[in-house]
């Protein structure tokens, strides 16, 4: 968004007209009335030799106005909760088991809209991304550059991180970039249990608890009688650690979600936008620049003596 050019006075370009109106509807001169020199000029045609002096009038009528540059505006959030999300890209979110209406998709389409949700619900808070699989790594740490953190969003595959799943790993990365500037939360979303790493899940919830991290947990999969699901296909989430992932929510002092379909996400999303509640806009500053000491410079120079005449036509 690019700045503005405005006038913090505009009704003083009213008086632009006052030469106007001097010379055209002032009353006959008498002697006894308020006389100056300058009056004489605007109750003549003007020349060239007047014209310097009609520009300064303009260019100190614009220094009245008060010009201002304002610049694009900038908005001050109130302080609010960090929030952290830790993606699962196992193999086992290829599955295509969650129904958006009618249409199936695969686990990770599904979550991908959820986190691209979530983030434009939250302009004014640092989010962070996380992902793991084989291992856990960082992929974009708090920032409220929410544009590059959808990019990343809809970029979100299956060959960033592994085909296992290393819950506990993910938790004590959460840890790591967690800042003491502002609590932080953190919403893991898996569809399976932990088979990888050297990170006990229970221990690093109970560290991360001690630290003041508030943790929320999302299970994925959809139930054995979903539909579209072929009628031989096992419990889509039977790998789903429903026990593990309530225990961590219990510890974190947060909460677990289930998500069974694209809808149910949907209303997770809006669950913890009510339980997490949004940064506000706490001020619109939008800082000016005055520029009136242009004109008024543009007026100062017309006016010396000397520097302001134009030179005389000379006919013949």
């Amino acid at each position: 968004m690019s700045g503005a050019l405005t006038l913090a006075w505009p009704w003083a370009l009213l008086a632009l007209a006052l030469p106007l109106l001097i010379r055209f509807g002032a009353p006959p001169r008498r002697h006894d009335a308020l006389h100056h020199d300058g009056f004489a000029r605007l109750w003549r045609a003007p020349d060239g030799r007047e014209w310097p002096a009609l520009l300064a009038w303009c260019a100190l009528v614009l220094a009245l106005c008060r010009p201002l540059w304002l610049a694009p505006p900038q908005t001050e959030w109130t302080p609010s909760r960090d929030l952290l999300l830790a993606v699962d890209l196992s193999d086992s979110m290829r599955a295509e088991d969650m129904l958006d209406g009618a249409r199936q998709q695969s686990r990770l389409e599904a979550v991908r809209r959820l986190v691209g949700e979530l983030i434009r619900a939250r302009p004014g808070d640092r989010i962070g991304l996380i992902v793991f699989a084989d291992h856990a790594y960082l992929l974009a740490p708090l920032t409220r550059d929410h544009a590059a953190l959808l990019t990343l969003a809809d970029e979100l595959d299956f060959d960033l991180a592994g085909r296992t799943t290393a819950i506990g790993e993910a938790l004590a990365v959460a840890r790591q970039h967690r800042t003491r500037a502002a609590p932080t939360a953190v919403l893991l979303i898996t569809d399976g249990r932990n088979t990888a790493g050297d990170a006990d899940p229970l221990e690093q919830a109970r560290a991360a608890a001690q630290e003041g991290l508030r943790l929320y947990t999302l299970g994925v999969g959809a139930d054995p009688d979903a539909p579209l699901l072929p009628p031989e296909q096992r419990d889509p989430s039977s790998e789903l650690d429903e026990p593990l992932l309530r225990e961590l929510a219990a510890i974190g002092q947060g909460r677990y979600f289930r998500g069974r379909s694209a809808g149910d996400l949907g209303a997770m999303n809006r669950t913890l936008t009510h339980l997490e509640p949004t940064a506000a806009p706490r001020l619109r500053a939008q800082p000016s620049q005055e520029l009136y000491p242009w004109p008024l410079a543009l007026a100062l120079l017309l006016l010396t003596p000397g520097l302001g005449r134009w030179p005389r036509r000379h006919h013949g």
